[in-house]
């Protein structure tokens, strides 16, 4: 398309036979029309989704359910080596979560530092987290945010 916009009809189809959808705020606003990942996550579950899921890079995830509850997940620390894989990292984590039954908060949590994990590996394919590395990863997390309120 020549302008994003042009791609919205196509994305509002796709949408209405979606659970889940997820996104970089770029990719919510070309679905949406709407930038702030708040009205992002409002408007992808306006078009259908159960599950709106708006990536925020250093800025966290935000997770907005049709029940209205939502989860806010800060970043996690990484240096970034390499950004591929980060995205399929996140997105298969997530899929781990969902089909486990987790809760929304720690389904988003679990995915976040999986993508986090594979940013700061140099391989891609390679670099995917086991469960215990992700779980790991967000003790140190939540640990290194403890550190920083005190």
């Amino acid at each position: 398309w020549t302008d994003p916009s042009e791609a919205r009809a196509y994305y509002a189809e796709a949408l209405r036979h979606t659970t889940v959808a997820v996104g970089n705020v770029e990719e919510c606003e070309v679905a949406t029309g709407e930038r702030d990942p708040y009205a992002a996550a409002k408007a992808l579950l306006a078009a259908g989704v159960e599950l709106a899921v708006v990536k925020q890079g250093p800025k966290g995830v935000l997770a907005v359910a049709r029940d209205g509850s939502a989860a806010e997940i800060a970043p996690v620390p990484v240096e970034v080596v390499n950004g591929l894989g980060a995205g399929d990292a996140f997105g298969g984590a997530l899929c781990h979560g969902l089909l486990a039954g987790w809760d929304t908060r720690r389904t988003v949590a679990f995915a976040n530092a999986a993508g986090a994990i594979v940013a700061g590996r140099l391989a891609c394919s390679d670099a995917m987290p086991t469960q215990a590395e992700i779980d790991t990863k967000l003790r140190e997390a939540s640990l290194a945010s403890t550190d920083r309120k005190a």
